[in-house]
């Protein structure tokens, strides 16, 4: 007779010992300021390696199926605007889930209990096969789609890309703060409160542009979400067991709340609203209804019993809603020659769209539309970047280009600190500095590097030249008569200027946190 589940499970658990050829600081090689002393760990899930696996294993069963099929099947090319978009989305997307599985192995290293380990280091393989699905995604496309230049590079892209700033900017805060807050960030926040809005809507987008097999990338790997976020769950619950780790845990889920709002909420904003033609809700309408009502109007009301009170900021994160997609497009429609896909403009139908999803939109950003619709021809030598006055400003927190809420009428802010001027797109940024500046100290800028450049001088040494040397990667429009070349870019006289900085505030005050804790 099979022995139970449980039973099974509380004898291998069991099994676990604290080596004695070394001591607790040699084996747990970082320390956190939460209080871990004398927990009792929830355990997220009862699963053994060899259950996990089996389940992996006829995951990808179905997932290379659906891919064969599809290959045979022939249903038509997908649409050009989406294909192109994706050159950058799942260039940044793979190694935002490469770096979420070296977290799960840090945190496994750095937290004690057996039970969340072990629930990490399922995650940590998890996060290993999503990033080799979706290179594999990034592999299929630069051989089946009819322009591959973009995604030949697309690791290159998301190293030095200026848009990719923001999941640059995302991973590495996540890869450096506090261990323990590790689990807020990346599984409360990316996995729990936008897993839905991302992947789900994402693979519906998919499939109604034709591109089934980012359709079938994205649910196999949206199967797997459910338990990320149970050891999110689980991890947060045993942390409140200790009041001494309430306002830490507070302060965390304050600052990931707005962290994660302008970065992976801004570009899956800019995706839903601007990469996509065949459209169902908005942005704002998905936002509002799986991480406005469903997370902090349902997940946040569990945590209310251990006085856990909502994010200052979701009524500011709630309002720029109505400007956060179409911002992040005149930046990226803005500076298409930095970015490595053929961007396709709103034509008179996705402006009807978008004005009857926004009111008043016309009037906030037709302007810019105007503006591209002139700069498009090489031969004209003008360039939108150009005309609206250059590259704006780039935040030092989260990478954000200083032209939020609208590029007319911005938020930045900048501060003395350790007698440096330092940027913000935000208070809300900027208030996450100043509870731990040293955190964001950051190396060279976009502007150290290239201020005094010219605009095909940048772009050479990105790399963003199409192989026959003369030709950019990146383009105004999906079809022209003739593509802009680096010698184009030269004639259009652009150099490189860094902005000055916006004025300091005295609005935000550091907060005061609980002396750390013990580490194990």
């Amino acid at each position: 007779m099979s022995m139970q589940i449980t039973r099974a499970y509380d004898r291998v658990k069991a099994i676990d010992w604290e080596p004695s050829y070394i001591g607790k600081d040699q084996k747990y090689v970082e320390s956190t300021r939460f209080f871990l002393k004398g927990l009792k760990p929830v355990d997220p899930f009862k699963t053994f390696l060899r259950e996990y696996f089996k389940m992996e294993q006829e995951k990808e069963n179905r997932h290379y199926s659906v891919l064969e099929a599809s290959s045979r099947l022939h249903s038509g090319p997908p649409d050009a605007r989406w294909m192109e978009s994706m050159k950058f989305i799942l260039s940044n997307l793979a190694t935002v889930e490469y770096a979420a599985g070296r977290q799960m192995g840090r945190m496994a290293r750095s937290v004690a209990p057996m039970e969340l380990r072990q629930g990490y280091m399922m995650q940590m393989l998890d996060e290993m096969r999503h990033t080799q699905l979706e290179m594999n995604n990034i592999r299929q496309n630069m051989r089946t789609w009819e322009d591959p230049a973009g995604y030949d590079i697309a690791l290159r892209g998301a190293g030095n890309n200026v848009g990719a700033g923001l999941f640059r900017a995302m991973i590495e805060d996540v890869t450096t703060c506090d261990p323990v807050e590790t689990s807020i960030g990346l599984q409360i926040f990316i996995e729990t409160a936008y897993s839905n809005v991302f992947f789900v809507g994402m693979s519906a987008a998919a499939a109604a542009h034709g591109d089934n097999t980012l359709a079938s990338t994205l649910l196999t790997i949206q199967s797997d979400e459910s338990r990320h976020m149970a050891n999110g769950w689980a991890t947060l619950v045993t942390l409140l067991q200790d009041d001494r780790n309430i306002p830490l845990v507070q302060q965390a889920l304050d600052k990931w709340s707005w962290r994660t709002h302008v970065s992976f909420g801004l570009a899956n904003a800019l995706s839903q609203d601007y990469f996509t033609k065949n459209r169902t809700e908005s942005a704002k309408e998905a936002a509002m209804r799986w991480v406005y009502d469903e997370f902090f109007g349902g997940f946040y009301q569990k945590l209310e019993r251990y006085g856990i009170k909502p994010p200052p900021r979701m009524e500011e994160q709630i309002a720029e809603l109505d400007n956060l997609s179409h911002s992040a497009a005149v930046y990226v429609f803005g500076a298409w020659p930095f970015f490595y896909h053929r961007a396709d403009p709103m034509t008179a139908a996705d402006m009807d769209w978008l004005e009857k999803k926004y009111p008043g939109w016309h009037g906030r950003f037709g302007w810019f539309w105007d503006s591209y619709a002139k700069c498009t021809d090489p031969n004209d030598r003008a360039i939108v970047l150009k005309e609206l006055g250059g590259l704006p400003n780039f935040c030092e927190v989260c990478q954000r280009p200083l032209i939020f809420p609208t590029p007319q009428a911005h938020s930045g802010r900048s501060r003395v600190h350790a007698g440096k001027n330092h940027i913000f797109c935000s208070a809300g940024c900027e208030e996450i500095f100043v509870n731990d500046p040293i955190h964001y100290q950051v190396g060279k800028s976009f502007y150290d590097l290239y201020h005094g450049c010219t605009l095909a001088e940048v772009v050479e040494h990105m790399g963003y030249i199409r192989d026959d040397g003369r030709t950019l990667m990146g383009q105004p429009l999906l079809r022209q008569n003739r593509m802009w070349t680096v010698d184009d870019l030269r004639r259009c006289d652009y150099v490189v200027q860094r902005p000055a900085p916006p004025p300091p505030a005295d609005d935000v005050k550091p907060v005061q946190e609980t002396a750390g804790g013990a580490a194990h």
